[in-house]
């Protein structure tokens, strides 16, 4: 019996959402390393850097990572968003679910503040963080440790699907956000998975977001889904 016990242990271990988002994020970093070196033409569509591209702090890694931010995480941020560089001049900004990327800082003039559960984890894995701007903050969305009306516009990209608790987040994002403040959402609405364990849809988003107006931009259907046909990337906003 203690040898089943500790298989099944060993086995939850292995199939936890946070283990299993890190692993994801280790080997992405060996990509990064590829692509920096051009030994891939591409990673996610975006071409090998050329030589003036590329970031060179000393460290291949932190090269790598500082170089695939530039060169595809904020392009993708405004792109996604559908925002230009300037939109949040002047403003704090709160980037939920930003991952080990501030990509965020693409924004010109803004106070970026980062939140994610796992910079703990992200730190070990190398992820470079001493060279952003941004704010780190370490917590999950459901207990936001900031003040009320603390933030001018919160942003959150392909992110609220990994959360625990869908409602518990947008209410801590309405306690933490300005009276009027703005808020843009890029979702994925997907069946559930490891690490997205939440399936969204527009009547969750619209009964959870009711306190800011939100209202649907986009949706793209995405082509030769993995899951379903269902499957979507929709953008969200209240400006």
């Amino acid at each position: 019996m203690k040898i089943k016990a500790f298989i099944r242990k060993i086995a939850s271990y292995f199939i936890n959402k946070d283990y299993a988002e890190i692993t994801f994020w280790r080997k992405e970093i060996r990509n990064y390393v590829k692509w920096y070196l051009r030994e891939i033409g591409e990673h996610y569509e975006t071409p090998s850097p050329h030589e003036y591209e590329k970031i060179d702090v000393g460290i291949l890694e932190h090269n790598a990572i500082l170089t695939w931010l530039v060169c595809h995480q904020q392009k993708k941020y405004l792109q996604n968003l559908a925002l230009t560089r300037d939109v949040f001049k002047g403003m704090k900004v709160l980037d939920v679910g930003s991952g080990p990327m501030p990509s965020a800082t693409v924004f010109t003039g803004a106070e970026v503040y980062c939140l994610d559960p796992l910079f703990p984890d992200y730190m070990q894995a190398q992820f470079p963080f001493h060279y952003s701007s941004a704010r780190f903050i370490c917590g999950r969305s459901e207990s936001i440790p900031c003040q009320n009306d603390f933030f001018d516009a919160i942003i959150s990209i392909n992110a609220l699907d990994h959360v625990d608790n869908f409602m518990q987040t947008a209410k801590e994002i309405e306690r933490v956000l300005k009276p009027n403040g703005k808020v843009r959402l890029y979702l994925h609405y997907h069946k559930k998975t490891i690490t997205e364990p939440i399936e969204l849809n527009d009547e969750i988003i619209q009964s959870n977001f009711m306190f800011c107006n939100i209202a649907k931009v986009s949706e793209t259907k995405i082509e030769n889904a993995l899951q379903d046909d269902t499957e979507r990337y929709v953008l969200w906003s209240n400006f």
